[in-house]
């Protein structure tokens, strides 16, 4: 999603002063979203979309998928009305980008436990897939919204279609779980028992691995691991959270979503 490129059309097409004097725009929520649907219908989303090497079915999928963030009511509604908030207080526009990532995550929570596994499950697939160095600087925070997003669309397009059919409808569900709902939330105890769990499994995986001390160090100091480490480190945590089996795999996957 290029949602940069929808905030600076929407200013375009809706940049009319109030007034001569006060030079602001008038903007509502419906004519905002109105914009978003025409983007839906203009922007080259296909070729972007082929551009990050979808093809075929899985290239019309994810027009669709590109699209649907334009046009679902209940999405578009919270893009606006972040636009519209990016408008008050334009020193906050830094923040209009990727909307769609925090949106997904805040939802997943809400999510039936099999198809919030699913979505982990499919994650790890395209983690696993990440190039080391995108998947390190990934992991160590250094890549941009969009440079991420891109990363993992690169491979996502190399997935069997039923499966990103799956992946697709369940990122749009809990996409708009989020735009609805807060976040779900652990208690501080149970944080701290499936936080103990989970890094006694993770503990275990990286004890497997060729260099468990360099992987120790680097979790201590993640900023400065190198990519191969850092990337493996992000793998084994999928790795972590996927093994834990029973009620407590829902408050990892829980836990994964408020990282």
């Amino acid at each position: 999603m290029r949602h940069l490129l929808a905030i600076l059309l929407v200013w375009t097409v809706l940049a009319v002063p109030a007034t001569p004097e006060e030079g602001r725009m008038v903007v509502t929520k419906a004519e905002v979203m109105r914009v978003l649907a025409r983007i839906a219908q203009v922007a080259p989303l296909r070729e972007e979309m082929r551009a990050l090497g979808f093809r075929g079915e899985n290239l019309d999928l994810a027009e669709a998928q590109a699209a649907a963030f334009y046009t679902d009511p209940i999405i578009a509604g919270y893009i606006a009305e972040r636009i519209m908030a990016v408008y008050d207080a334009p020193q906050r526009a830094g923040r209009a980008e990727g909307l769609i990532g925090p949106l997904v995550r805040r939802g997943l929570g809400h999510l039936p436990t099999r198809r919030l596994a699913y979505y982990y499950r499919v994650e790890k697939a395209l983690v696993d897939a990440l190039p080391v160095p995108v998947c390190g600087r990934a992991v160590r925070g250094q890549l941009s919204a969009r440079a991420y997003s891109d990363a993992m669309s690169r491979v996502a397009a190399r997935l069997n279609t039923p499966a990103l059919r799956e992946y697709y409808r369940i990122e749009r569900r809990a996409a708009q779980l989020g735009a609805q709902r807060r976040a779900v939330s652990l208690s501080p105890r149970a944080a701290a028992r499936i936080e103990a769990r989970l890094n006694r499994a993770l503990d275990r995986l990286i004890a497997a691995q060729p260099r468990p001390g360099r992987l120790h160090a680097a979790m201590r100091d993640l900023g400065a691991a190198d990519n191969a480490s850092a990337c493996t480190i992000g793998r084994l945590m999928y790795a972590a959270m996927l093994s834990i089996e029973g009620p407590a795999r829902r408050d990892a996957m829980i836990h994964m979503t408020l990282q």
